[in-house]
């Protein structure tokens, strides 16, 4: 069996595997703070796991902080995306939140897919609010 992957591995020139994942710390629904692990030699868990990580070792690792992979991608290369925006929600306290997106073919697509997934991770936000491109990278 090692030697069919080895195989496969050469005749594809590289790595059978690659992963990327942003990982989050929120409490209370408010994102603290974000970690985006990609690379060709990651997987998706060890991206997951690297990121969780790094967070705690920020000292996000208190009662009610909850580090978590919000965005996953086991695309072998890709652009990466996070935005971030900071509002106020209708009964008028502050929110920061963040939007990770993948694509295998361009920034403008993989800010998209960020768009995608802040709106399905924070309801409250609306575009009127606005964001920023707060990290871009290419895998």
């Amino acid at each position: 069996m090692p030697g069919l992957i080895l195989s496969l591995s050469l005749l594809t020139g590289g790595p059978l595997y690659a992963g990327a994942a942003c990982v989050v710390a929120k409490e209370l629904g408010n994102s603290l703070a974000i970690e985006l692990v990609a690379g060709p030699n990651e997987t998706v868990s060890s991206a997951t796991d690297k990121g969780i990580e790094r967070l705690r070792k920020k000292g996000f690792h208190k009662k009610y902080q909850d580090p978590h992979a919000q965005a996953i991608s086991d695309l072998k290369h890709a652009y990466a995306v996070v935005i971030k925006t900071q509002y106020k929600t209708f009964r008028g306290k502050p929110r920061t939140s963040y939007g990770c997106g993948f694509s295998p073919y361009s920034y403008p697509g993989a800010e998209q897919a960020a768009l995608l997934d802040l709106q399905n991770y924070s309801w409250g936000w609306k575009p009127a609010y606005g964001y920023e491109v707060f990290k871009k990278l290419k895998y």
